[in-house]
């Protein structure tokens, strides 16, 4: 399922092996391998963001991610 948003910015729905559901910019994908799970930013250079520790960790390192999305599209342009 994917949804729009004003900023033309495409988001889809992902639900993580824990069960967690999250909407995820089109440019973010979910990494859950043996040696890393979080985030990872596919704008300009790719970028990592690990799970924080804690029961809202995902969505802590997501929101970083996002975050630095937005100052590439400011930056760069989509």
């Amino acid at each position: 399922m994917f949804i729009e948003d004003s900023s033309s910015i495409v988001y889809y729905q992902l639900t993580t092996a824990s069960g967690a559901v999250f909407s995820v910019p089109e440019f973010i994908l979910r990494v859950d391998a043996a040696d890393f799970c979080g985030w990872q930013l596919r704008y300009g250079e790719w970028t990592g963001f690990a799970d924080r520790p804690g029961p809202d960790g995902a969505a802590q390192a997501l929101q970083l991610a996002v975050e630095e999305m937005l100052e590439r599209v400011e930056y760069r342009g989509k």
